[in-house]
């Protein structure tokens, strides 16, 4: 028995993605988990809050693709708020001010502050019924206004979140990596708490919150700290079990999809890992110390769905850690490789599922040239996955965007050029 148990704590990764994917699958095969109530009648305002740092001239696009919409140009606008940016992303914010003046407002931070800060200074300027909070890369779908803003149809909805595509899937096997996590994620591993309408993160790439509900969580989000530091990352996670410990539903409607970019460098992806791992960590605690009111609020099952591999997950390197140094360090080595390759071949069958699958699910994917990659992104995954819950937990929050830092970027011109409408 000891024997079993030494090997699991090896195999754990690969048993907790089968059970999370497989069981979601289950659940989107099955039920209607993937497929929300939803009235296309329901047309509210709809104000996009747009944190911006660092996104140079892409954020036009990002700001045309929210235009280009299907849905009323009348009932959508876009406010903008740059993050004292060190590159010209003000300049590019001017340029779609005056491109688009009855859509688009925008205004700059005096210091950077952080996403969560932008996001609570875009909500004073903005006038929406439906709230739209995403990241500066995003490339909206023509439908996802209208899918996520329908799904407010059912009256205990507080809090909508979409599919999240990847647009560099083949830059590199961080990016392939990435997008299957994503991809597996967003499609099937959210369709078990999709079921009891308690979605424990929704993420800040794609966040749809009816407004009295951001005003309620404002302060709450902005006054956050981890053992007395404040902190600046995380606050989708944070906000959406907010607005679920108030008695709300949080729900991902799989057809609304936007697409961003994986970082494509060794040290961006793994700032972003921590980043996330420290605030998965957080809500960890948080749901330990609340125990009472969250079994009240949301009952067993569901908590248990989402705190039970949250936990194991938190106390796995420490576990393998001591597995390793009670059989020694050549016994475990057999074993931690034959666990790796393992993880490398479930990272293989999900890259095939993802090609046979992606298009029909997720209109407008790029399928994954060569799969078989997969497998050097799961190893890769498998040995980082010990390391960042580690480094989250001994560190705190760091004051930065994390991916999005530029050292030596220029600074933003004063004035804006000539739109091409200007010139012309």
């Amino acid at each position: 028995m000891l024997d079993g148990i030494y090997h699991f704590w090896f195999y754990f990764p690969v048993v907790m993605v089968l059970l999370q994917f497989a069981g979601g699958l289950l659940a989107r095969l099955s039920t209607r988990a993937g497929d929300p109530v939803r009235d296309y009648g329901y047309q509210p305002m709809v104000s996009v809050l747009l944190p911006v740092y660092n996104e140079g001239e892409h954020v036009l696009a990002t700001i045309g693709s929210i235009l280009a919409c299907d849905w009323p140009a009348a009932r959508l606008e876009i406010v903008a708020v740059d993050d004292c940016s060190a590159d010209d992303s003000w300049h590019w914010l001017q340029v779609a001010a005056t491109r688009w003046p009855q859509q688009v407002r925008i205004q700059r931070n005096a210091v950077n502050s952080g996403k969560h800060v932008s996001l609570s200074r875009a909500l004073g300027r903005s006038r929406g019924e439906v709230l739209i909070c995403i990241d500066s890369d995003c490339i909206f779908d023509r439908q996802v206004v209208r899918e996520l803003v329908a799904c407010f149809a059912d009256p205990q909805v507080g809090a909508v979140g979409g599919n999240i595509g990847i647009r560099n899937v083949n830059d590199n096997v961080l990016t392939i990596g990435q997008t299957m996590v994503y991809y597996m994620s967003f499609q099937f591993g959210k369709m078990l708490q999709n079921l009891s309408g308690h979605v424990f993160c929704i993420s800040g790439c794609l966040f749809a919150v009816r407004r009295p509900l951001f005003e309620q969580v404002e302060a709450e989000v902005k006054g956050r700290n981890w053992f007395g530091l404040g902190v600046r990352d995380g606050e989708d996670r944070y906000m959406t079990h907010a607005i679920m410990m108030r008695g709300w539903k949080t729900i991902v409607n799989p057809r609304a999809t936007c697409w961003t970019a994986a970082p494509t460098q060794l040290a961006q992806f793994f700032s972003q890992q921590v980043r996330w791992r420290r605030s998965g960590l957080r809500d960890l605690f948080w749901t330990w110390r609340r125990m009472p009111e969250h079994l009240r609020l949301i009952g067993m099952l569901p908590l248990m769905a989402a705190l039970v591999p949250e936990t194991f997950t938190a106390v796995w390197s420490f576990l393998l850690i001591a597995s390793v140094l009670s059989a020694g360090i050549a016994q475990a080595a057999s074993t931690l490789i034959a666990a790796i390759l393992t993880f490398a071949g479930v990272f293989v069958a999900a890259a095939l599922l993802y090609n046979i699958t992606c298009h029909r699910l997720a209109p407008g994917s790029t399928r994954i040239r060569t799969p078989v990659l997969a497998a050097v992104a799961g190893a890769w995954f498998f040995v980082d996955a010990l390391l960042i819950t580690l480094v989250a937990l001994f560190t705190f929050d760091v004051g930065t965007w994390g991916t999005r830092e530029k050292p030596g970027a220029r600074p933003a011109p004063a004035t804006p050029p000539k739109t091409p409408e200007q010139q012309a």
